[in-house]
């Protein structure tokens, strides 16, 4: 508590580099908001005042961004996750390799306080419910996942359809914004929200760890796709790669709405 303790007083610094851009995150949020139980919905909108959960998506992000807020860098490092070349996680290893300071341990942070929201002031929980639907998503994010054996920060110049950008960017918004624009997330997660409720809790199941284990799988063949700084990327990319991002938005929907069920029953 007493790491969580002085990010709130600190607020929200600078990051690891952004994930998913709006289009991603608000599809997450909507998605999850559409799939709350009715006892959740009404314990957060005690908080919420009934705002959608999708207004809160972008805000870690746009914390950092804020060069008055933006000071001793609380939460650096809490936009990305970390496992082993095995995918898997453990806190000791990221504590060992991020100083705890990952979408993981950040999420597992925020259960303590939404859990035992009685004994904490309303700016805490808001703190950290705004916190934990960004990080569900950044845990989601092909350019986000650590390895011990792999950056993968995407930190290089592609061409993507014939526009420069960084390979973080394009995982980040411009292969999403292939099917949607950046504010439809509404349309998105009417796509993406189609699952029975049999395949849903077979997405949830588990926890934190388990997410992350899950998603670093699906993330890790993008390691041999060979992609390197100077391509020149288009369909045959975004025919791999909007599968594996819509893949990850959706499952991502649906374990921030276990999660927001569970911490918020």
């Amino acid at each position: 508590m007493k790491r969580l303790f002085i990010v709130a007083v600190a607020l929200i610094a600078t990051i690891d580099v952004m994930a998913w851009g709006t289009l991603g995150h608000c599809t997450i949020a909507e998605i999850a908001e559409r799939n709350l139980t009715k006892k959740a919905k009404a314990n957060i909108e005690v908080y919420t005042k009934g705002n959608p959960l999708s207004s809160y998506a972008m805000w870690m992000d746009m914390v950092g961004k804020d060069p008055v807020l933006d000071r001793k860098g609380a939460t650096r490092g809490w936009h990305a996750s970390l496992v082993d070349e095995n995918c898997k996680t453990s806190q000791e290893l990221r504590d060992k390799y991020r100083k705890g300071r990952d979408s993981a341990t950040g999420l597992l942070e925020m259960e303590k306080v939404l859990s035992g929201r009685k004994n904490q002031t309303d700016s805490m929980v808001m703190f950290a419910l705004k916190s934990a639907i960004h990080m569900v998503g950044d845990m989601h994010c092909p350019a986000h996942l650590r390895y011990t054996d792999n950056r993968n920060t995407c930190w290089f110049n592609i061409y993507y359809h014939g526009k420069k950008v960084l390979l973080h960017s394009a995982w980040d918004n411009n292969i999403l914004q292939s099917r949607f624009k950046r504010d439809a997330h509404r349309e998105y997660a009417d796509q993406l929200n189609t699952l029975s409720k049999k395949q849903i809790k077979k997405a949830a199941n588990g926890w934190v760890e388990d997410w992350l284990e899950d998603a670093a799988r699906d993330v890790r063949p993008t390691l041999d796709w060979g992609v390197k700084k100077g391509d020149k990327l288009g369909k045959e990319f975004e025919d791999k790669a909007l599968p594996l991002a819509e893949l990850q938005v959706q499952k991502a929907g649906y374990r921030l709405a276990k999660y927001l069920n569970t911490v918020f029953k």
